[in-house]
């Protein structure tokens, strides 16, 4: 009976849950990220150590100075020394800083509009605003000589084929002259599908030939077609060029000298003169595009227009993230030449 009355001792077992547990990897990101800023932290550290003490004050003062509404980033130059200055000035001291308003002790500041650092009219040196202005007179003579050859080849036509001034138009494009001797319906120039000039099309080519010899300018010649297909594998490119290239014999058989033909070229009908019909007959054109050759130093003519040889491109003002990479990566190599 004792033993019916003894209670048994009851154990209780409480099993703490934790989440996730060891298996947990949310602390491995951050650490990663610690760990990333750290080496980028003693990376830049290291890099600026190894910088010499005139391109750090050059970046600072760039940093300073910078404004992205006042100085956006692309007026950054870069500076012979392969450093970077601020936009508009290259800066040595803060004395020399001409857009900076600071207590110099009663010095008036150096630099600034027009004050002695080569910065005229919104930044332009003397020497630029001269080659600017050289240019522009340059291109005012240009265009006044293409003015001229335009009055004389206009008189030579109005002297030679009157009769045909429907079929020829004389147009000025800035330094440039450029004939279009056109079809018509019941007067083509060339034979039908052929390539062949009639006689109206060797009067008016002579006549523009006395000119251009005369003168001594460069011609680029080129043929134009309307939009008729043949069936064969004869297209209208092979017509263009053939016609383009039997105005040139023609007119070197005249008198016209081979060195003065810049260009011969066939178009087909992808430039038609009647854009908004191009079966128009005035679409079969010979057109001839008359220019003084370039002088040594100056920017060739752009032949043909847009299918002509583009001059060259202006070169790009670098972005300060490209300038600010280029300085980090010489300062880089310079660091670990001999290490690796």
């Amino acid at each position: 009976m004792a033993e019916q009355g003894h209670k048994a001792n009851i154990i209780i077992k409480r099993v703490k849950k934790v989440a996730g547990g060891a298996h947990g990897g949310s602390w491995k990101v951050a650490y990663a990220d610690l760990v990333t800023a750290m080496m980028a932290f003693f990376l830049l550290m290291w890099l600026l150590n190894m910088t010499p003490q005139e391109k750090k004050e050059q970046l600072a003062s760039y940093f300073n100075d910078f404004s992205l509404f006042q100085n956006p980033g692309p007026s950054a130059n870069i500076l012979d020394s392969g450093g970077l200055g601020p936009p508009g000035a290259i800066v040595g001291s803060q004395d020399e800083r001409p857009d900076v308003a600071i207590d110099r002790g009663g010095k008036q500041p150096t630099g600034g509009q027009g004050q002695g650092t080569g910065q005229l009219d919104g930044g332009r040196s003397p020497e630029a605003k001269a080659a600017a202005q050289a240019a522009a007179k340059a291109q005012a003579a240009a265009e006044a000589q293409a003015k001229a050859l335009e009055q004389q080849v206009e008189s030579a036509l109005e002297k030679a084929v009157p009769e045909l001034a429907g079929q020829v138009s004389v147009s000025r494009e800035k330094d440039r002259v450029r004939i279009e001797i056109m079809d018509k319906s019941d007067r083509p120039l060339f034979d039908l599908g052929g390539v062949t000039p009639t006689p109206d099309a060797q009067r008016i080519l002579a006549a523009v030939t006395d000119v251009i010899r005369k003168e001594g300018v460069k011609v680029a010649i080129e043929g134009h077609t309307d939009a008729y297909r043949y069936s064969g594998t004869y297209t209208n490119w092979d017509l263009s060029a053939g016609r383009a290239l039997a105005a040139r014999r023609l007119m070197i058989q005249q008198g016209l000298s081979p060195d003065q033909v810049a260009a011969v070229t066939g178009f087909a009908d992808t430039r038609p003169y009647v854009a908004g019909n191009v079966y128009d007959p005035r679409n079969r054109r010979i057109s001839l595009l008359l220019y003084r050759p370039a002088k040594a130093g100056e920017k060739p003519a752009d032949v043909g227009g847009t299918g002509g040889a583009p001059g060259l491109a202006a070169p790009k003002t670098p972005e300060v993230g490209d300038v600010l990479e280029q300085q980090i990566n010489n300062l880089y190599d310079k660091s670990t030449e001999g290490q690796f």
